[in-house]
């Protein structure tokens, strides 16, 4: 079975390094996108995506939804430290396959998005 490649995308380039450092660790793929273009352009080369909510210009779950509609059927994982008991409800509505809220233990996010690729 070929390595999961595991498109992140987060605005905050300090926590892509992390998260991207935790992947590779864990023998996963990461590449990073910093906002939506760059997500979409980078789509057709991910197994999965790891996607944060709050970013400039189009925030996670409208992403999410652009994701969907150009037909990604991998496993889309948002984590967000926003508040609110609805996000993630929102974020499943938005097309979303998991969610997880930040601070997060690094072995809840890789358990869950292992969970996700496995179900894929």
């Amino acid at each position: 079975m070929p390595t999961p490649r595991v498109l992140l995308v987060d605005d905050d380039a300090a926590i892509c390094e992390f998260l991207a450092t935790l992947l590779e660790l864990e023998g996963l793929l990461p590449r990073i996108a910093p906002g939506a273009q760059e997500a979409l352009g980078a789509l057709a080369d991910a197994d999965a995506v790891l996607l944060d909510v709050a970013m400039p210009g189009v925030d996670g779950l409208e992403l999410c939804r652009r994701m969907r509609a150009a037909g990604f059927g991998g496993p889309i994982l948002v984590v967000s430290a926003r508040p609110g008991p609805d996000l993630p409800r929102k974020a499943v509505e938005a097309g979303a396959s998991g969610f997880v809220r930040k601070p997060f233990d690094n072995a809840e996010l890789i358990d869950c998005l292992r969970g996700l690729l496995a179900a894929a």
